[in-house]
């Protein structure tokens, strides 16, 4: 059941309508958000509920073994830990791994007659597995206390998170779950998180998806400026599509009472790569940060160990996004160019004299930041391409291809990426608090004109039908 659909509008009214007298009423509260959670995901298939259902039931096994036995807590946290990854990589990576075991192996006549499995992945499986290990290793920490059942399966199971995050943190949660004082949204500030995410992901993703999935399906047919046209308009087309996402749920996680969670902030505006990862999906990079760099060591053990650490998070990072050769070297990129991004930064910059020259300082902030969305271009390129090799065929026609002609020279495209890049990422702040001042403004028959205008907009500029959201994938 995507969000910008005609069903999800008819769950949400009714769910919302019956739920909004019992918000406050905590004990009533809770089961009834529970109903609600599982029947958004039996939608997907009664499968995938009993999946999730059984994870939750092993996963809260292993945290009563950890609140009860203190002496074998370490045992209890690699147990739980295991089972999460076993529990993921059989659904995502048993493909992957069979299929490079066959390729190295594939002179033996056993190995050459085994048949990989046909295994549909769960909706929101690496995202509900990262809030269980997340849970699992905060209450090993001793940040949390050891949960009731139905605040730990409505934790895991929140319907406006499971399918894409953002990635909640539980103590945070369980806060808000547990107090009849939820979150006071503003109703204006919905409204304008509901239109967001409806034009980011209705109107804008929906139109860039048509010019990028033949391109990175079959590059050799298509031009070099087609093909830039397609890596850059990925670069908006993946931004929109999960930011639209995380509007969305911002707005029905508001409205159930919990407190709207910040997951992108304009990252196209970055000016170097560790800036774009403060922006870009800020809830799975301090996931990373807090339960994998900082284990491993972060930077407490030497500058060599610390930027080793960098590329393992962001290796193992990409892997999380998928299956594929694809996907770590995205990831190592990444890790490769944050690494050098944290050099540079330490150990470079400091000392060479800053420009006092306003203009050549402004020439170096746009060379950085073309240098920074550049990067992060290409590298989206691997994240998007079908394997590897399509992904180097891909960048091989931007340097060099035979196609001449130029199918994507269409002024909308242009429009479109110059409102994604520059107005939403730069002025997207202050288009979003203009909208909230013109929707507090006491005027009822203005407010009520003003969203019929923009819901009109985005239906008529919309398509008859919304392409699944990307980040459902993994």
């Amino acid at each position: 059941m995507l969000f910008p659909t005609y069903s999800f509008l008819i769950f949400f009214i009714l769910t919302f309508s019956l739920g909004i007298s019992l918000k406050k009423q905590v004990n009533l509260y809770k089961p009834f958000l529970l109903l609600v959670n599982l029947i958004f995901y039996f939608f997907w298939g009664l499968n995938f509920l009993s999946g999730l259902l059984i994870s939750i039931g092993i996963n809260y096994g292993i945290l009563w073994g950890l609140k009860n036995n203190s002496k074998f807590s370490k045992f209890w946290l690699i147990l739980g830990i295991t089972f999460n990854i076993l529990y993921l990589g059989t659904f995502k990576y048993y493909n992957f791994f069979v299929d490079s075991f066959l390729a190295i192996f594939d002179f033996l006549p056993p190995v050459s007659n085994f048949q990989p499995l046909e295994i549909l992945v769960p909706v929101g499986v690496s995202f509900y597995t990262f809030r269980m290990i997340s849970h699992l290793v905060d209450c090993y920490r001793k940040i949390l206390a050891f949960p009731r059942w139905i605040d730990y399966i409505i934790y895991i199971s929140y319907f406006p998170q499971i399918a894409a995050g953002p990635i909640a943190r539980a103590k945070e949660f369980y806060k808000q779950l547990n107090s009849s004082q939820k979150y006071n949204y503003k109703i204006e500030e919905v409204i304008v998180l509901i239109l967001s995410g409806l034009f980011k992901k209705y109107t804008l993703s929906s139109f860039l998806f048509n010019f990028t999935q033949l391109p990175f399906s079959d590059p050799n047919s298509y031009s070099r400026w087609d093909l830039i046209l397609a890596a850059i308009s990925y670069s908006c087309l993946i931004y929109v599509d999960f930011s639209g996402y995380s509007d969305l749920s911002n707005a029905i996680s508001s409205v159930f009472g919990f407190r709207p969670i910040q997951n992108f902030n304009s990252p196209y505006r970055a000016f170097s790569l560790q800036e774009f990862w403060h922006r870009w999906h800020i809830s799975l990079s301090e996931w990373l940060r807090d339960y994998l760099y900082i284990p491993l060591g972060g930077n407490r053990r030497g500058k060599i160990r610390k930027y080793f650490n960098i590329f393992l998070t962001f290796l193992i990072g990409g892997f999380w996004h998928g299956a594929g050769l694809n996907f770590i070297v995205w990831g190592g990129l990444h890790g490769l160019g944050l690494g050098i991004n944290h050099y540079f930064k330490e150990e470079i910059f400091p000392k060479i004299n800053q420009p006092q020259n306003s203009i050549l300082s402004v020439l170096i902030q746009i060379l950085n930041w073309g240098l920074t969305f550049g990067f992060v271009t290409v590298t989206w390129i691997f994240f998007q391409s079908p394997n590897i090799e399509t992904a180097l065929n891909f960048i091989q026609g931007i340097w060099n291809s035979p196609v001449q002609i130029i199918q994507f020279n269409v002024w909308q495209l242009y429009l479109v990426i110059f409102m994604i890049l520059v107005l939403i990422n730069f002025y997207g702040e202050a288009i979003t608090l203009t909208l909230i001042r013109l929707l507090s403004l006491k005027n009822i028959f203005f407010r009520v004109v003003l969203i019929s205008g923009f819901v009109y907009s985005i239906l008529m500029l919309g398509p008859n039908s919304v392409p699944p959201f990307i980040y459902f994938n993994f």
